[in-house]
């Protein structure tokens, strides 16, 4: 088999395979229990939710936008946001999780005159800037369940031995999160030094990674992205609570971590299907029925479905360019 072959069966399966186990997910979950839970949800939690979720993605698009710009790329608040917006409504109606929209943030930053290996490398950082935040405040969530029964629990199902503290094991949790990234930077940026020539996109790479002011934008990348990801675990916690989950709000930040990991993955469209399996999975372990999981993980992903039309009232600035004496030093 070809691999053009290959690369269209892999795309028609995947097609098929996200509403197969979003529909797999809900028939075990029991429709009519998840309609149940539907109908009784309470419109406060639910419009909170809401709220937290746009507040979070306005906060990403502005985080995305100042990495952008320390890269670079000369452009303005109001088109990163609207960018960010029009990526998101991709991700959240088409099929391959969260690649299409960041595909369309590398074209739009291309189409505004940047080159592809600084647009390339602005949308990679800011998804590992997200998703390192994300499990660093799982990490820091853990301190909010010491000698809960919850937090028993979740020992038990980790197997971690009985003489291990768990506040020191989230301590350095917390600490190999909040640092690796560091390394792995350091890393990539001496092995795509190593023999790169003048003018190759290796020796362009480093030169991004190499930027005047680096320590300060990773420190500044981490306030951030904790900002977005507090609205995300925000969001999430809102529709929980919408259904009467009964988990305390530091567990659900925990596991909010790996439920959004899995619905990132390119395998469904918007991550239906995967989403809610992460959640049946990690939440019933603690007695959550999986009608309200489910209920619960499709209202946090039709947040994102409820924002799409703002891209079609969204428009990005007719020039992306902004002050050039903005820049960072």
């Amino acid at each position: 088999m070809s691999v053009s072959s290959r690369q269209r069966l892999w795309s028609a399966l995947r097609l098929l395979g996200a509403p197969l186990l979003l529909g797999g997910v809900v028939w075990w979950a029991g429709p009519q229990a998840i309609w149940a839970a539907l109908r009784t949800a309470d419109g406060r939690w639910l419009v909170a939710g809401l709220l937290c979720a746009f507040a979070g993605n306005v906060a990403a698009a502005w985080r995305w936008g100042e990495l952008a710009r320390w890269l670079g790329n000369l452009v303005s608040v109001r088109w990163s946001v609207a960018v960010y917006f029009q990526a998101a409504a991709i991700n959240a109606l088409l099929p391959g999780a969260v690649v299409g929209g960041d595909v369309f943030r590398v074209w739009q930053l291309q189409r505004s005159g940047c080159s592809r290996g600084a647009a390339g490398l602005s949308v990679v950082l800011d998804r590992l800037s997200g998703l390192w935040i994300l499990f660093a405040l799982a990490a820091l969530a853990l301190f909010g369940g010491l000698d809960t029964p919850e937090m028993h629990r979740l020992r038990g199902l980790l197997h971690v031995p009985d003489a291990w503290g768990t506040a020191w094991l989230a301590l350095a949790l917390l600490m190999a999160v909040l640092v690796l990234p560091l390394g792995v930077l350091l890393a990539l940026a001496h092995l795509a030094g190593r023999g790169a020539h003048p003018g190759s996109r290796r020796a362009a790479a480093v030169e991004l990674l190499q930027r005047p002011g680096g320590l300060n934008q990773y420190l500044w990348q981490a306030a951030a992205s904790l900002l977005v990801q507090v609205f995300t675990v925000c969001a999430v916690i809102c529709a929980a609570r919408a259904f009467g989950v009964p988990l305390p709000a530091w567990l659900i930040a925990v596991t909010t971590a790996p439920i959004l990991l899995l619905a990132s993955m390119p395998v469904s469209f918007g991550g239906w299907g995967t989403r809610e399996a992460a959640a049946v999975a990690g939440w019933s372990a603690f007695g959550v029925a999986p009608p309200l999981a489910v209920a619960a993980a499709a209202t946090y992903g039709a947040y994102a479905l409820l924002q799409a039309p703002l891209a079609l009232w969204l428009r990005p600035a007719t020039s992306p360019v902004s002050n050039p004496d903005d820049l960072p030093r």
